[in-house]
């Protein structure tokens, strides 16, 4: 059983949503008064170590160690300030001799509980910290494993990334990395500058909207968002619905469902390339909450965007650096069945739809909440991971689709052909 010394964090600001079955991790943290933070360190002689990564849904999930006894897989996240610990069934803190904090945000009504548990030893393969202080999260609110499909236990930020140089490979799931002082970068790569503001880096960009000139930007560049881009609308007068979008549910976070629109912006440039018709998911300014106010912040860019590339994060310089991969030219693609899945039971493979699009295929076809598929064109889905399922509805558009459901203990055959929504 893993044990922690208390600490005290006088004053906290959470804010969590999840967008479309992406993640925005965003926590904005004011800190008085915590344990001394000892640091990650390379556990070899060498500049350097490598290690493998899962890319579930366009986000990291990277193998912990805590207290040299707990296997745990937690989200790795450029939004996140603190480590966070989601779920602690498995770890078993006494959270009753432990700090309390306050977590606040968009649209919950009573205060979440979390905890500090300070002191942790805290390990990544090759990587070790010896006196780290993560909040515990008094219940699993947030059910991170239902939406990847796996077991995820926490959410680790900006004391990972503030002690190295950190490459992504997202084509190669590997990370790298690196002791800043003797880092050199390669001459393939394109740099740009980050500014680092309440620990978490943004970046200085420009996007436009079809009746618009090119807006500049300063955009979060969040690995703990799956989506591609996200901009706030009440940022910037200029920020626009665009008329084709979707008006749905894009996001579940602490305080619940949150609502906006899915559309497309017409271009948005990064690290010298023009990406065009974007994606882009439009939500009021959620994230700038009062203790994070960022006067030209308008959103963020997210993993569906930064798996283009392998990226490095230079905190200590404010530096980051791009090099395209093979995925550089992919279209920028949605759900074209409507269907919103997460996976249930003690293994992760039964498939329960928890949301539909209004007039989308599915929906149309007669596809209900709460249904449960058992099948999709033949094949029985209970050895599928989340994404092998989602990965049939976003195949192309025309494709048909014939699924197996269960509901009120009968089975049904719905069948309907893929549609691109947005």
């Amino acid at each position: 059983m893993a044990n922690g010394k208390n600490s005290c964090l006088s004053s906290w600001s959470i804010f969590l949503i999840k967008v479309g079955f992406t993640f925005i991790l965003s926590i904005f943290l004011s800190l008085q008064g915590t344990a001394q933070f000892l640091g990650f360190y390379i556990e070899n002689d060498n500049d350097r170590t490598s290690f493998r990564f899962e890319l579930i849904n366009n986000l990291i999930v990277v193998p912990v160690v805590i207290n040299d006894t707990v296997n745990l897989n937690f989200i790795l996240d450029t939004g996140v300030r603190a480590t966070i610990l989601t779920d602690n069934s498995i770890t078993n803190f006494d959270l009753t001799k432990c700090r309390p904090v306050h977590i606040v945000g968009a649209g919950i009504m009573n205060e979440v509980e979390a905890f500090v548990v300070s002191n942790i030893t805290f390990r990544l393969p090759g990587i070790s910290s010896p006196g780290l202080s993560i909040v515990a999260l008094k219940e699993d609110y947030l059910h991170l494993q239902n939406h990847l499909g796996m077991e995820i236990h926490g959410i680790l930020g900006y004391d990972f990334f503030s002690q190295f140089v950190v490459r992504i490979d997202y084509e190669s799931k590997i990370i790298t990395v690196f002791d800043p002082e003797k880092f050199k970068p390669r001459k393939q790569f394109a740099i740009s500058n980050i500014n680092l503001i309440h620990g978490r880096p943004y970046i200085l960009t420009n996007f436009s909207q079809k009746e618009n000139a090119k807006i500049q930007a300063r955009l979060l560049i969040d690995t703990g968002a799956s989506h591609a881009v996200m901009l706030e609308t009440d940022s910037d007068s200029n920020i626009y619905v665009p008329e084709n979008s979707i008006e749905t549910i894009v996001g579940w976070g602490l305080g619940g469902e949150l609502t906006g629109e899915l559309g497309r912006i017409d271009s948005l440039n990064l690290a010298g390339h023009h990406f065009q018709d974007v994606l882009c998911t439009f939500i009021p300014g959620y994230g700038q909450n009062l203790t994070d106010k960022i006067p030209d912040r308008k959103g963020s860019i997210g993993g569906e965007l930064l798996g283009r590339f392998t990226v490095i994060f230079d905190y200590k310089k404010e530096k980051i650096y791009f090099r395209k991969n093979s995925k550089i030219k992919r279209d920028f693609e949605y759900n074209l069945s409507g269907i919103d899945l997460i996976a249930i039971g003690s293994n992760f493979k039964l498939y329960k739809v928890i949301h539909i699009i209004p007039g989308s295929p599915a929906d149309l076809a007669g596809v209900k909440i709460g249904d449960l598929i058992l099948g999709i064109n033949g094949q029985i889905i209970t050895e599928m991971s989340i994404q092998e399922v989602n990965g049939f509805f976003r195949t192309r558009p025309k494709n048909r689709i014939k699924l197996i459901i269960l509901r009120n203990q009968s089975l049904e055959n719905i069948s309907f052909r893929l549609a691109r929504l947005i």
